[in-house]
């Protein structure tokens, strides 16, 4: 209703126009029928408007509720006034019987006073309904009683319709004013609640119209693009509000840019955003949000922190945390730069010697600290030159040369500068370095191709003793792809367990005959080039697949050997993989009971160089092969790092003396006199002393003078398959007994 009242002030001037000429027109026609009741009714109807024009001129100043409230009744009452004294002014005129034109008139005057006062009266139901009554009510009686018969019925009646439709008109109007009013005031409300909404969001937002034009904008957007206020009578369009953004000024070319693509999205209704910069740098992420219907929402984001962030993280996943040198990812990143631009530069990859011993004898603390001093060895070495850790002790230079000798010359210059001692506390700590050189683009055109030139140059490099260094050459890759292609076979061929078996005799010297055969891993037939059986076994035991590769060989071996006449042995190879396994020794017993072969007739042969890397649990597991009967030999005796001591401890039986030291002894007294010294010592620890590499008479004739028990080797028979082993141990034995033959001549 107070709105209702503030509308009021609105009437004032309207009513102060009309009020002289209807107080005027009222007198006039009293004075003209001499009506003294039509007078009174005039006057009163006159005050009555006067209480109307004060009632509009108050609601025009700012009222509180009460004041309001005072103002509607004073206004309501002056209608009410009005209509009564509008009634009997029309009832004194017809009870005078005045002129039927006055009469007439005076009709029409009220029943048009009467639809005004309607219009008047939104939001006053009782008061329209009050109003229809004392102008309608007396109208309609006057003229029933004082116009002829019928016609003064039916204008009387026709009055009181036109009243009641007045008062019903009034009644709809007034509930259709309310709730436009309470949709106004619904929506003012929400206005309000988004204003504050907006005005107190962390994050700046404009909410646009349909015309893009800026309805809602916060303090915070305002503050970042440089604007102190808008005009809400006249909002600005929202790229009109950017084109004059102070804080936009250096960003024009962006924000032209931004605005032409903006354009196209906004008429195709699609969501957009972009990026601007501040002219203190700052930068602006801007996005545009359709809201169906209803406009567009933007939201301004200050993600310059974000994005020093992002690039701060970048840098960090692109830099070892403990030396601050660039990572393995930055260091790709700048080697695929470099390569894409065609640049000439050497590549160099340093692998540290002996680290690990630093952190197994010093601790990690040192290490890192090592590895730090390195780090900054490296990268002072030489100007110009751009230094990445790729690995805990891995680090890579590109070198800006084309000149191999000057690489190669820089990578020993970088391998003094590693093997340089350095001291933390009372430790003093010494690494080694191998460095393989890459040349680019001679070695490779691909940053990927670079990087594995220079891992095969390394691991040639660390293949050979000390400190070193190679350069990358088309034949390490023939070898690399060749042993990737010979490992990718044998892993084939033990999985389908196609490995053969070859046969070689082991003659007793004193008896003249074949006590044992060792079985002999060969590579099977499969169409392609046969691998060496070194290759085959070095290939097995590199991808730990020697245990299968035995396996195989136990399984062949057990059943030709148990089908051979007489008690002949079988001597089967072990690696250290297979006897660090504890079920090793169950393993073998299992397959020597299926083809019914007792362990006594079983011999493992075990290299001293296999036993130096893990020697207790290859004594353990020997031990147990010992225990349950079964005989063990050292196999290659001379040829590596012999060991008195480890022949003492360790549980065998046998010593097969390498054929290295029997090649070529027969003509040499110092070769004679070493090998007859390993056959001593064999004998004089109660082994059973086999030579093996009898290749020739005369190397017969040595090992027998040297006391030799047992000989293998090819003057005897070379390795031969199952179906020709019968054959090759009669050979065998009748070549002992021409040899003893002869000797005894």
């Amino acid at each position: 209703m107070a709105e209702f009242t503030r509308a009021i002030g609105s009437y004032f001037g309207p009513f102060l126009v009309a009020g002289p000429v209807a107080a005027a027109l009222a007198i006039a026609v009293a004075l003209s029928v001499g009506s003294v009741l039509a007078m009174v009714f005039a006057a009163f109807a006159l005050l009555g408007f006067l209480f109307i024009l004060l009632a509009c001129w108050a609601a025009l100043a700012p009222l509180e509720a009460a004041a309001l409230a005072a103002v509607e009744a004073r206004y309501a009452l002056g209608c009410i006034m009005v209509s009564m004294g509008l009634g009997g002014i029309v009832l004194a005129v017809l009870a005078a019987d005045a002129p039927m034109l006055v009469q007439s008139v005076v009709v029409m005057v009220a029943l048009a006073a009467l639809g005004v006062a309607n219009g008047t009266g939104a939001g006053r139901p009782q008061v329209a309904a009050a109003q229809a009554l004392c102008t309608s009510l007396p109208m309609a009686i006057a003229i029933i009683v004082q116009w002829e018969w019928p016609w003064g019925l039916a204008a009387g009646v026709g009055v009181l319709v036109y009243g009641m439709i007045c008062i019903s008109v009034a009644r709809r109007s007034s509930a259709t004013q309310t709730e436009l009013l309470k949709a106004r005031e619904h929506s003012r409300a929400e206005r309000v609640r988004m204003d504050v909404a907006v005005a107190h969001l962390n994050q700046a937002v404009a909410i646009l119209d349909e015309s893009l034009r800026v309805f809602v904008i916060n303090r915070r957007a305002l503050d970042l693009l440089g604007i102190d206020e808008i005009d809400p009578a006249n909002p600005p369009i929202f790229s009109e509000l950017l084109t004059s953004a102070p804080n936009l000024a250096r960003a024009s070319g962006d924000r032209a840019e931004f605005l032409a693509h903006a354009a196209l999205l906004v008429a195709a209704r699609q969501q957009f955003n972009g990026v601007l910069r501040l002219n203190d740098d700052r930068v602006i992420d801007l996005e545009c949000l359709p809201i169906p219907g209803a406009g567009w929402v933007s939201v301004l984001r200050d993600s310059t922190g974000e994005r020093n962030a992002i690039a701060e993280l970048n840098r960090e996943m692109r830099r070892c945390p403990l030396t601050g040198l660039p990572n393995r990812r930055a260091f790709i990143e700048e080697l695929e730069r470099r390569v894409g631009r065609g640049e000439q530069f050497a590549l160099l990859v340093i692998d540290l010697d002996r680290f690990k011993q630093v952190n197994d004898r010093h601790g990690h603390a040192v290490g890192d600290r090592m590895i730090t001093r390195i780090g900054f060895r490296l990268r002072t070495a030489d100007p110009g030159l751009f230094t990445a850790r790729l690995a805990s002790d891995e680090f890579a230079i590109l070198a800006e040369t084309a000149d191999i000798a000057v690489a190669e010359a820089l990578g020993w210059r970088l391998i003094e500068t590693v093997d340089m001692p350095a001291r933390f506390g009372e430790d003093e700590v010494q690494v080694g370095a191998a460095v393989g050189v890459v040349m680019v683009p001679a070695d490779g055109v691909l940053a990927e191709v670079v990087l594995r030139a220079a891992d095969l140059a390394l691991l040639a490099a660390k293949a050979r003793p000390g400190n070193n260094l190679c350069r990358f050459t088309p034949e390490l890759l023939q070898h690399s792809t060749s042993a990737a292609r010979n490992e990718a076979r044998v892993r084939k061929t033990l999985r389908a367990g196609r490995i053969d078996v070859a046969y070689q005799p082991i003659v007793d010297v004193a008896m003249g005959r074949v006590v044992a055969v060792e079985a002999l891993a060969r590579w099977p037939d499969d169409g392609g080039d046969a691998l060496a059986p070194a290759c085959l076994v070095a290939i097995a035991e590199a991808q730990g697949l020697v245990t299968r590769l035995r396996q195989l060989v136990m399984d062949q071996a057990v059943a030709t050997v148990a089908a051979l006449p007489g008690e002949i042995e079988l001597w089967v190879n072990a690696s250290v993989l297979d006897l660090r396994s504890e079920a090793m020794a169950d393993e073998v017993i299992a397959a020597l009971q299926q083809a019914g072969l007792p362990p006594s007739r079983l011999a493992m042969e075990i290299t001293e160089t296999a036993l130096m890397t893990d020697e207790e649990a290859c004594r353990n597991t020997l031990g147990r092969l010992r225990t349950l009967g079964a005989g063990v030999a050292m196999d290659d005796f001379g040829a590596g790092f012999s060991s008195l001591d480890r022949l003492r401890r360790l549980p065998i039986c046998a010593l097969k003396i390498s054929g290295s030291l029997l090649t070529g002894a027969a003509g040499d007294a110092v070769g004679a006199g070493v090998f007859k010294a390993a056959a001593s010592l064999g004998r004089s620890l109660g082994l059973t002393v086999v030579a093996e590499g009898v290749e020739s008479a005369a190397d017969l004739a040595l090992a027998r003078s040297a006391g030799i028990q047992r000989l293998q080797g090819f003057a005897l028979s070379p390795p031969v398959s199952a179906a020709q082993l019968p054959i090759a141990i009669v050979n065998a034995e009748a070549t002992a007994r021409a040899a003893a033959g002869q000797a005894a001549a």
